[in-house]
């Protein structure tokens, strides 16, 4: 037996294992809140371990899937979606009749920015039923608006939910792992699936911008003008929500190790006039003075961080420097995933963790933490599967591997006593 062989045996475990703990520790991150908010502590207590047991074994069966490379139906997928479909059904219009201090208004927000549109008014000057200033960006009132125009703002979250299944089949290997990843954060993830139903697009926010930076990575294999469409698609879902901004500097990292010096500079520079060509008209006359007041809109969520620290300013640039972290490695889409959620959780942790420790009402600031959990997870199942599935994990290969090692040893012996 080889010793890299022998390494990859041993250390795939310990790889496993570890990739587990992070699985178990983004699920526990967005789902502990709520089941904290609605149970008595013996209850939640009890959940949470019900879930971290479930998603053990869940894993395991995934482990031994991955490793026969079976690939189950897509009719599991079909399911899963019709599944949610009669989630949303059922608690969508519960939701609605909800007292308003009890609902959500993030699809208000993007309804009172419209509406403020159509009449040629300012979108951020009218508050939500809640009192909050509304703070989806130019792009995602853009992608809103077919679903404004028939009425139902909600319903785009449908569209982008089938898209996002598409876009777990592209991006991982087995279909085991993209529905076990799908199950796991989307059904069995309490604060996702009520943003999901109750008509919230921050989880959809976070479905288009992936599937738009997938699109463009592929289209790189194809000729510069295949690419233009998926670059212009990106600028426009970058400017749904300001912590998406982050995603320009693992972008520039993967483009340069995937194509040429000129074609990325090109690429980003469609992007980011495309996001500036939706983002800046909204905010005429004055489009830097407003913009930048309009993003001041955010800064109450950095009230309990002591401000000797200037979070507003501290906390971008640890984001942006821990963003850059992805020039000194060999970057792949797993990788950009992975990059972003550590520049994410960065930038948005301080917050979420000082508004559960002033009180408990506020832990609900935890679900801000999923555009990181989501994309940790992609990444983390991403690497359980390729260990899973590598030829080291398949028992019939190193059998067969070990005896061709025993044939060639013997044959130098041989060799030797001639």
């Amino acid at each position: 037996m080889t010793s890299s062989s022998h390494f990859n045996r041993t250390g795939q475990p310990v790889q496993r294992a570890l990739l587990t703990i992070g699985i178990c520790a983004a699920w526990t991150l967005t789902s502990a809140a709520p089941i904290w908010k609605y149970l008595s502590h013996t209850k939640a207590v009890a959940a949470i371990a019900f879930g971290l047991i479930a998603i053990l074994i869940g894993l395991t069966i995934l482990h031994k899937i991955n490793r026969k490379h079976h690939q189950i139906s897509l009719g599991w997928f079909l399911l899963l979606f019709l599944l949610l479909t009669a989630a949303f059904a059922v608690l969508y219009p519960i939701s609605l009749k909800q007292v308003l201090s009890h609902r959500s208004d993030r699809e208000d927000a993007l309804r009172v920015e419209l509406e403020s549109l159509r009449h040629h008014q300012d979108p951020y000057t009218t508050p939500t039923f809640l009192g909050n200033p509304p703070t989806p960006l130019p792009g995602a009132m853009l992608l809103a608006v077919p679903f404004y125009a028939i009425g139902h703002i909600a319903w785009q979250n449908f569209l982008w939910l089938a898209l996002f299944f598409a876009f777990t089949l592209r991006f991982f290997r087995y279909r085991a792992t993209a529905l076990l990843f799908l199950t796991l954060f989307l059904l069995f993830t309490p604060a996702h699936l009520s943003d999901f139903t109750s008509g919230g697009d921050y989880l959809t926010n976070f479905f288009y911008i992936a599937i738009a930076v997938t699109l463009l990575y592929d289209s790189l294999r194809h000729s510069f003008y295949a690419c233009v469409p998926a670059a212009l698609f990106l600028g426009i879902t970058l400017s749904s929500r300001i912590i998406y901004a982050i995603v320009i500097i693992p972008l520039l990292a993967l483009l340069l190790q995937r194509t040429t010096r000129s074609r990325a500079a090109l690429l980003l520079i469609f992007v980011l006039i495309t996001a500036s060509a939706v983002t800046l008209p909204v905010f005429t006359p004055h489009p830097a003075t407003n913009l930048l007041h309009q993003l001041q809109q955010n800064s109450p969520k950095l009230r309990y961080i002591p401000s000797a620290l200037h979070p507003q300013k501290t906390l971008p640039l640890l984001s942006a420097l821990v963003a850059c972290t992805a020039f000194f490695l060999r970057m792949d889409l797993p990788r950009f995933f992975l990059v972003f959620s550590a520049a994410a959780f960065v930038l948005l942790a301080p917050f979420v963790v000082t508004f559960a420790l002033h009180a408990d009402y506020l832990r609900y600031a935890f679900f801000y933490l999923s555009a990181s959990t989501l994309s940790f997870s992609l990444w983390a199942l991403s690497r359980y599967e390729t260990i899973s599935s590598s030829p080291e994990a398949n028992p019939f290969f190193r059998l067969k591997s070990e005896k061709l090692n025993e044939e060639l040893h013997s044959e130098k012996l041989a060799s030797h006593q001639s």
